[in-house]
């Protein structure tokens, strides 16, 4: 693919600016696809921020030479929604191998303690470290989320993600919380599932700083075409 050779801002100086960013999620074929169209109409990204690419779905073949966005590099765990049943250790060289061009890795809670040597090379070179949790059934009770925030920040995390299934408005209003909770790291809080659309502009408007959407195809449900987030974002947050 071509090799875009510009000066990319980093995650950290994004965050810094204090409006919620658009992620736009890379994870499959039709992903690949519209990313080779963006390297070359850059219009075609007007609204997304960054990206995130699923290191564990997505064709590694069609990974650029260089970026036109942040990147933000996930290899998922097969039991919070990872395809191909990787190891800890196959995940564990993709997310090593991305450090060159990912600006942020996002790792698994579950997989902090075993992912050490690379979250350390992580830290060494500069790079965001999420710390996610994501619970497809359920949204745990606020003290087990603020828990899960805790145990973020004791392994290093700038950011703790955490996406659950929502039931009921008591599970949203367990996310907005979370959100307004002093947590001794930043938190990204979104939900999934029938609610998860409208959970995730409520959570904007209550300080979340990353807001994910597709890119290609959806991912769960419950996300925005990336495309259409600042539009609405813009709408929302200025009303």
């Amino acid at each position: 693919m071509k090799t875009i050779r510009r000066q990319i801002p980093s995650l950290q100086s994004l965050l810094r600016e204090g409006s919620p960013l658009v992620v736009g999620t890379l994870h499959d074929k039709a992903g690949a696809k519209f990313l080779t169209k963006a390297l070359s109409r850059r219009s075609l990204l007007q609204g997304v921020d960054l990206f995130e690419v699923r290191l564990d779905s997505f064709p590694l073949q069609s990974l650029p030479e260089g970026w036109p966005l942040p990147v933000i590099a996930t290899a998922r765990h097969p039991e919070e929604g990872g395809v191909g049943n990787l190891s800890q250790s196959k995940r564990e060289a993709l997310l090593e191998g991305a450090l060159p061009w990912a600006s942020a890795l996002d790792i698994e809670l579950r997989s902090a303690r075993l992912m050490a040597p690379v979250i350390a090379k992580a830290h060494q070179q500069g790079k965001t470290l999420i710390l996610s949790h994501h619970d497809f059934a359920a949204t745990p009770t606020l003290p087990m989320l603020k828990k899960l925030a805790s145990k973020a920040a004791a392994h290093g995390a700038d950011l703790f993600k955490v996406a659950t299934m929502l039931r009921d408005r008591r599970d949203l209003q367990r996310l907005v919380d979370l959100q307004l909770s002093r947590t001794e790291v930043p938190v990204i809080a979104m939900g999934m599932g029938a609610a998860g659309r409208f959970s995730r502009i409520v959570l904007a408007g209550f300080g979340t700083p990353l807001c994910y959407g597709w890119l290609g195809n959806p991912q769960v449900a419950g996300q925005w075409p990336a495309l259409e987030i600042r539009g609405i974002l813009g709408e929302v947050l200025s009303a």
